[in-house]
């Protein structure tokens, strides 16, 4: 079954470069499904400036049914939507998958990076593409499986991925920023913070608070308007596009897995079209493969 699609217009108070049309991708979360639904809208657009951008802005991966799919899909979205530029960023979930994955993580950092990344639904991603005679018995068993097996496509993706990317006044960025601290020192911080020492009010990957509920003045955040994923609906039944916008922020996590939603936002200057790809949730699809 194909995904619904919607759409809803928006005045932004900053612009991004005027040369340039932007699509950003929020959320996947391994739904190759909807991210295929938008990827086809993009590619239906008729181009309305010089250059086009399409971003991704983290977690692409985990907790869906197709993980490597996504990331396949995002690999090839710049030839298919004819974009000047792809850029790829990095969510909690994919630091969480690196920081397991890379050969240059010590040992113990690696493996509590994977045992967080399981209980987040990194699971689903492992069984993918884990390849080993037997199950393996511990985790440092399956890290050297995971490892071992990793495909290098994926691989190189995962060290393409960048923490930020900006447009004109636009910062496109994974979960947020901090009001409190220094905008450029936050977004230096490194992707690679141990999990034992990582403080997610100082990550770009990892913040919530007190990002979402800063209400900053006409200058935004440092001078820049946010659009970000992360935090699904703003963890609330209440959250409106309008209101972010008026808290210059756009948030594009609808969270695909529980909702079956999965959003874009097309930009050009200051106006926004966020787009919906809506299809079955995850539990609707378990049913199905179970059927």
């Amino acid at each position: 079954m194909s995904a619904a699609v919607e759409r809803r217009e928006f005045a932004l108070p900053f612009a991004a470069s005027p040369d340039k049309e932007i699509f950003a991708i929020g959320d996947i979360h391994g739904r190759a499904d909807l991210l295929a639904a938008l990827i086809d809208e993009a590619a239906r657009e008729p181009r309305r400036r010089e250059k086009r951008a399409i971003v991704f802005l983290g977690d692409l991966v985990d907790r869906g049914p197709d993980s490597l799919g996504a990331i396949d899909l995002s690999i090839g979205a710049a030839e298919r939507i004819g974009a000047d530029e792809g850029i790829a960023l990095m969510g909690n979930h994919e630091a969480m998958m690196r920081l397991a994955l890379d050969p240059a993580t010590p040992r113990d950092v690696a493996i509590e990076a994977l045992e967080a990344w399981i209980a987040n639904g990194g699971d689903r991603t492992l069984a993918e593409f884990v390849e080993a005679d037997e199950p393996p018995h511990d985790l440092a068993e399956l890290l050297a499986a995971a490892r071992a097996s990793l495909p290098e496509r994926v691989r190189a993706w995962l060290e393409s991925l960048r923490a930020s990317w900006r447009s004109g006044d636009l910062l496109f960025v994974h979960a947020g920023v901090n009001p409190r601290f220094d905008l450029e020192e936050f977004l230096a911080v490194p992707w690679d913070t141990p999990l034992a020492s990582l403080d997610e009010e100082r990550h770009w990957a990892w913040v919530r608070w007190p990002f979402l509920e800063h209400r900053p003045g006409q200058g935004g955040f440092s001078g820049v308007f946010v659009v970000h994923g992360h935090t699904p609906n703003d963890a609330r039944r209440d959250a409106s596009h309008k209101g972010q916008i008026a808290g210059f922020r756009l948030n594009l996590d609808a969270g695909s897995g529980l909702t079956g939603v999965a959003k874009m936002a097309i930009i050009r200057g200051r106006q926004a079209e966020v787009v919906a790809a809506r299809g079955p949730t995850n539990r609707e699809l378990m049913g199905r493969e179970e059927r």
